[in-house]
């Protein structure tokens, strides 16, 4: 998982081909801690399909503002530079196995954006 910040997120992730997952996420959150570990295991089994980033929302205000991020750790899930799927807080492995498998099975330009 590679750190972004708000001058490298168009690039990144609303130009990039490939589905990306974005973890927003501080320093001092413990939650976001846990899922950015899992998440860092999943990005070496989802190399090449999958881009995933990690964005600090203190550092990143206006980009975290923008999606409407107001509890970390948020992850968003963009394809085709839109936010396609939102979970809130901790989150285990199976639940981000779960939205992957969903963003890299699935016709993903059908899907509509949802949050849970």
């Amino acid at each position: 998982m590679i750190e972004i910040t708000g001058i490298d997120f168009e690039k990144e992730v609303l130009g990039c081909e490939v589905p990306v997952f974005a973890c927003f996420t501080t320093e001092w959150c413990q939650p976001c801690f846990a899922t950015c570990l899992v998440a860092d295991q999943l990005a070496r089994e989802y190399h090449g399909v999958v881009k995933f980033v990690r964005l600090d929302v203190e550092e990143s205000y206006e980009i975290a503002e923008r999606y409407h991020v107001i509890a970390v750790p948020t992850i968003l899930l963009f394809h085709n530079s839109k936010p396609i799927k939102r979970l809130l807080g901790f989150q285990e492995r199976s639940s981000l196995r779960a939205l992957l498998s969903s963003a890299t099975s699935e016709s993903i330009s059908g899907m509509k954006y949802s949050s849970s």
